[in-house]
């Protein structure tokens, strides 16, 4: 083996651990992974983090042309979105109102 093989070898094991941790959902320190973190208790911070997710969830959805080219996974992704925007619009009409 010469040292360009050992090199070619280095690089690739490199860039496949490199896409291996890319793939890794990544969460702030002390987030859940595998979902979102829980609405605050405290009014006026849950009518802001409503807020906040109602605008995530309006940019998602509009995401949804870049990620699928099927009009009927469009239509289910945007569908999607849209379902989870009235969810937190429901908790931000309600933070509003107490």
């Amino acid at each position: 083996m010469t040292s360009e093989d050992w090199t070619r070898r280095d690089v690739i094991r490199g860039l496949a651990t490199a896409v291996l941790v890319a793939a890794l959902p990544l969460a702030p320190s002390g987030a859940v992974a595998d979902g979102p973190a829980p609405a605050p208790r405290d009014r006026e911070a849950r009518r802001r983090w409503a807020l906040a997710r109602m605008d995530e969830m309006s940019r998602e959805r509009l995401r949804c042309h870049d990620r699928f080219r099927d009009p009927r996974a469009i239509r289910e992704c945007q569908a999607e979105f849209e379902r989870r925007h009235g969810a937190y619009n429901e908790i931000y009409i309600e933070a509003a109102r107490e």
